[in-house]
């Protein structure tokens, strides 16, 4: 018990500073990048560190494996450089019993990424994308989806118009049962659209068999009437529809199946969203796979002139390992592959790669 809260305590400590490395990097690299950028109102000063800060959960938590298996490299390579693992596997102890308590340490790291971390970080990134919006882009966002439907919202030059829809066709550029909402200068009701679909044409949608109703300055209906077609300007396209739905980076993983369900009863695909839940539960077995990993590149004796080689070794692998999430990934937002497999695979993989690399290490 003594000797695996030793090697936990170790280990934690290897996490911590790597986490801490990787923060000030973000920090710094985007701090520069947002000071760089062109403000929309050059009177008004964006909160750049705030932002800096908002933004940082997010990209810690895309390269937490990474974090993981450097951190854990550094505290095996200084139980190794200490002689300590020298020790320990000559007291007769196996690679095994010593990696059981970090193993279980990264599975509860996983659990803890996907289930209080990526709330806190998703939060941060969706305040972070309003002050990018407000700040930089001089614009909120102008999509949203929820339990009433789909809603649009788009400026002109005589007001705003807010548009629902309780179905979209899945590329984007129809609308089911809609309701078009026309506001004047001062944001006041001036007419509502009553229809069965609205098609998105070049910088408008055509609103068929539409049912109008007028208002005056005091929201008393003046009269209402019916139009085989209406047309309303809009600059917004297909793509920017489908691709400016909550990212699913910027939702908690507690809110993803709802949202899921939402989206697709809305006629929206749901891939990218339940890709991305699959990945968030897979963490754990991810992070034990780069505890795994590290291990296998660091548990040697360290002779002289040898560790700078099992670092670099160990960097390839889990630039390999990335680089097949993100080849796997790619092909299950395609819809080419399952999501599950896209998912699972890597860490999968990575787990096998670092048990037959430690099998070889423990039975020559």
């Amino acid at each position: 018990m003594t000797l695996g809260l030793y090697i936990l305590r170790r280990h934690l400590r290897g996490l911590a500073i790597a986490l801490v490395a990787a923060l000030a990097l973000v920090l710094i690299g985007h701090l520069v990048e947002l000071t760089g950028n062109e403000p929309a109102d050059p009177t008004q000063g964006a909160p750049v560190v705030t932002m800096a800060l908002l933004f940082a959960p997010s990209i810690l938590s895309e390269t937490f494996p990474f974090i993981v298996l450097l951190g854990s490299l550094a505290a095996f390579l200084g139980l190794a450089r200490t002689s300590e693992m020298v020790v320990l596997r000559a007291a007769g102890l196996s690679v095994w019993r010593i990696l059981r308590v970090p193993l279980v340490a990264a599975a509860v790291l996983g659990c803890v990424a996907f289930g209080i971390w990526n709330p806190i970080a998703a939060s941060a990134l969706s305040r972070y994308e309003v002050l990018d919006a407000r700040f930089f882009d001089g614009e909120e966002s102008l999509l949203s989806i929820s339990a009433e439907g789909l809603w649009l919202r788009q400026s002109g030059t005589e007001g705003q118009t807010v548009i629902n829809a309780t179905r979209a066709a899945p590329d984007g550029r129809e609308l089911i049962g809609v309701q078009v909402f026309e506001f004047d200068r001062e944001d006041r009701l001036a007419r509502r659209l009553s229809a069965r679909r609205a098609v998105l044409t070049d910088g408008a949608w055509q609103v068929e068999d539409a049912r109008i109703w007028r208002f005056d300055s005091d929201l008393s209906m003046l009269r209402g009437e019916e139009a085989a077609q209406v047309s309303i300007q809009t600059d917004l396209t297909s793509n920017q529809i489908l691709e400016s739905f909550a990212d699913p980076e910027e939702l908690s993983f507690w809110d993803l199946p709802r949202f899921i369900a939402t989206l697709e009863a809305s006629g929206f695909s749901s891939v990218r969203h339940r890709l991305y839940q699959q990945t968030e539960l897979a963490r754990p077995l991810m992070f034990a796979a780069m505890v795994l990993i590290a291990a296998g590149f660091s548990l040697r004796h360290v002779r002289f002139g040898s560790v700078g080689v099992q670092v670099l070794l160990c960097v390839i692998a889990g630039f390999a390992i990335f680089f097949l999430s993100d080849f796997t990934q790619a092909l299950g937002a395609a819809g080419t592959i399952p999501v599950v497999l896209a998912a699972w695979v890597p860490p999968l993989a990575a787990l096998m790669f670092a048990a037959s690399l430690l099998l070889h290490l423990e039975d020559g």
